[in-house]
């Protein structure tokens, strides 16, 4: 037996139990020792107390003691755990059969008669000692044994979280490498395969395409299976039709799936399908307009593999990677789409311009009075004019949607009103293109809760765009109908229709489906955006059907409404009748070319103009020449409209002079700040001029009993 070196400091302990301090004095003379001490206690209940503090290699247990015998004690000892297999020997001057019995059934070792023999005590114990010495060294040694692997263990975790961390962080750095949507699927399948699975698989569902999109890559446990001699290839290995069923149910379920001995991946031919022990579905996407799943299939669940954490960690990076590829992909889209819509208003906006230009360039030659020459450029002028209004108009229109600040007068009127407008509107577009128009109203008057004036426009825009691009001698239909508190109008053609891909962005901003550089549709593509914004501020929704090019398409606005019981009053387009009166007229304008041409047109109309070009000049012309109306631009030199407002108001002899801000500023906020300076009407550059007369002449109807221009001319 291989013997221990044990220190001096390593001593062992005996406990002696005795009621005699002689028998402690015999007993540590012959047992103690360099790496021996002997403890000494002189009752059963000392005992019990001394084995609670320290451990002791071998007990001596006097038989007979008072209050609590040796018996008693050891079957105590026994029960404490510390001292359960602890040696116990008594020591006894008598011993007889049935004592040895009773000594050895509570766990005695051995019976030593009293007084006792030095060599054979000493024998005795030193066996026990060592017994004890040596199972304390296995102990140690154990504990040491286990503290190594315990070491070891966490070693190899580190090991591993830094692996997993290292592959972590190289998949990151990977995905983040390109922002396009192919190359970070691509990228996604490449990392996944073999360091999370032998087989893995993007499934993809985008808006507006009828088919998903499946993207797979396989690994070398993969290529094992492949048999050539059955018609297998790896490049035909394919999702089967259970597969896409488990993709859905990740979708709707938007939490991961797991199946297990399913066929999911093989060839689509019959050739049969690979053997997979388990495949995990994780969702990457489930939005709106785009889902996505990931799909990772094991042929063997062994340590080749990265541990599942780890697998659902690289899912939510592979996740945001692919949703910031989209993004980008959008932004780019729509940046080129920008780009292509200001290249369109540039050349849609020189198309009016080079008319108007040549008009201009005629009219400089032309011979003195040729009136034929003048009605034909100012018809020319008057039209081109016209266009640019309405681009520019709808421009102001999206800005205005966009900031959400578009204000809405609405009343109850009936939609009949609403369609018949916009009918009168585009006829126009039907008779210039020869095509076939019909009309279906329906059998109930409806009415709706609305602004009139958008409301047509949102029904005009669909009418000029199905116009627009619907073959000359098409045919285009406009029907209204009337459901469960729903009105319904649907615009129909047989034109060029819409490709599947462009429908879920028809209504988008910039979005065109015919770029073509001839542009022979023309306008700026911001119709439909319109339409759908004005539908829904009055609560109403729009939609777009189409079979696909050349099937034509159909466009649905629902608004809510009710059946009227009375006839609805119509909103009449006659303006009042004013008598022709001249009034005297203030026009400021720092642009003199604006200034001179509309002195013209107003004395045209018999009324009599003042000019003056600052806000300075403004108000001393203003108290000279007494004007019934003053024309202010609001971006004036020195003072500007705002403060020239303010000066007349502030004049009791012109306060009651009827003001008109006529300039390019016609946000909300410059209506506000009009209103506040005391201003009556705020009209837009260019304005309606007849309007802009209609409002001097009711004007001068509702004063014209006034003593001001008593004795001096109107």
């Amino acid at each position: 037996m291989a013997m221990f070196d044990v220190s001096s400091e390593d001593k062992v302990s005996i406990l002696v139990v005795d009621d005699l301090a002689s028998q402690h004095v015999a007993l540590r003379t012959v047992l103690e020792g360099p790496d021996q001490e002997v403890i000494t206690v002189s009752s059963g209940r000392e005992a019990l107390k001394a084995v609670l503090q320290q451990d002791f290699a071998v007990i001596l247990l006097d038989v007979n003691m008072p209050d609590m015998d040796g018996f008693e004690t050891a079957s105590m000892l026994r029960s404490y755990r510390r001292t359960a297999s602890t040696p116990i020997i008594f020591v006894t001057a008598y011993v007889d059969d049935v004592e040895m019995t009773r000594g050895y059934s509570l766990g005695a070792v051995d019976y030593i008669s009293s007084p006792v023999v030095p060599e054979i005590l000493s024998a005795k114990v030193r066996v026990f000692v060592q017994m004890y010495r040596m199972n304390r060294e296995l102990r140690a040694r154990a504990a040491q044994r286990e503290e190594l692997a315990r070491a070891e263990a966490l070693r190899a975790s580190a090991d591993q979280a830094r692996q997993r961390a290292d592959f972590l962080a190289q998949a990151s750095h990977l995905l983040t490498r390109s922002l396009d949507v192919e190359t970070t699927i691509s990228r996604i399948l490449d990392t996944s395969v073999p360091a999370l699975a032998d087989v893995a698989c993007v499934y993809l569902e985008l808006d507006g395409e009828l088919r998903p999109r499946t993207s797979i890559s396989c690994g070398p446990a993969v290529h094992a299976q492949v048999d050539s001699q059955r018609g297998q290839t790896l490049e035909t290995i394919a999702p089967l039709e259970q597969f896409f069923q488990l993709a859905k149910q990740t979708l709707v379920a938007s939490e991961n799936l797991a199946s297990r001995d399913a066929a999911l991946f093989g060839w689509p031919s019959g050739a049969g399908a690979i053997d997979l022990k388990e495949i995990r579905f994780y969702p990457l996407l489930n939005g709106e307009e785009r889902k996505a799943v990931i799909a990772f299939g094991v042929i063997h669940c062994d340590e080749r593999h990265q541990a599942k954490p780890v697998v659902t960690e690289f899912v939510s990076r592979a996740s945001i990677a692919l949703e910031n590829a989209f993004l980008y992909t959008a932004l780019r889209d729509e940046d080129r789409r920008k780009n292509e819509f200001l290249a369109m208003l540039a050349h849609e906006l020189r198309n009016p311009l080079a008319p108007i230009s040549n008009a201009v360039s005629v009219m400089k030659g032309m011979e003195p009075r040729d009136a034929k020459v003048v009605t034909w450029a100012t018809e020319i002028i008057s039209n081109q004019l016209e266009h640019m209004v309405r681009i520019v108009d709808d421009l102001l229109d999206v800005s205005r949607i966009a900031r959400g600040t578009v204000a809405l007068q609405r009343v109850p009127l009936a939609l009949k009103v609403v369609i018949d407008r916009a009918i009168e509107t585009s006829r126009p577009h039907f008779a210039a293109r020869s095509q076939a128009f019909t009309h279906e109203a329906s059998r109930n008057d409806l009415i709706i809760e609305g602004d009139v004036v958008r409301l047509t426009q949102v029904v005009a825009n669909l009418l000029n765009n199905a116009s627009k691009f619907t073959q000359p001698g098409g045919q285009i239909n406009l029907s209204t109908t009337f459901k469960n508190g729903v009105a319904v109008v649907t615009v129909t053609d047989n034109g060029e229709g819409i490709e599947p891909k462009l429908l879920p962005r028809v209504f988008d901003l910039f979005a065109q489906g015919n770029s073509a550089l001839d542009r022979a549709q023309g306008g700026l593509g911001i119709g439909l955006t319109l339409a759908r914004h004005l539908a829904e501020l009055h609560g109403g929704s729009i939609r777009c059907w189409s079979g696909g090019r050349g099937k034509g398409a159909k466009f649905t606005v629902e608004l809510p409404a009710s059946v009227s019981q009375e006839k609805p009053p119509s909103i009449a387009d006659v303006l009042p009748l004013c008598p022709k009166r001249g009034v005297r007229v203030l026009v400021v304008d720092d642009s003199i070319a604006s200034t001179e041409s509309l002195k013209i047109f107003l004395e045209m109309h018999g009324h009599e103009v003042r000019c003056a070009h600052d806000g300075l000049a403004a108000l001393s012309v203003a108290r000279a020449f007494a004007p019934r109306v003053a024309i202010l631009d609001i971006g004036l030199p020195g003072m500007n409209g705002y403060e020239v407002a303010k000066a007349i108001r502030a004049d009791d002899v012109l306060k009651d002079c009827l003001l008109i801000a006529l300039s390019g500023y016609g946000q909300d906020e410059d209506r506000q700040k009009s209103n506040s300076a005391g201003i009556d009407h705020h009209l837009i550059k260019p304005a309606n001029l007849r309007s802009l007369v209609e409002l001097i002449s009711t004007h001068r109807v509702a004063s014209s009993g006034d003593r001001e221009d008593e004795g001096r001319p109107a």
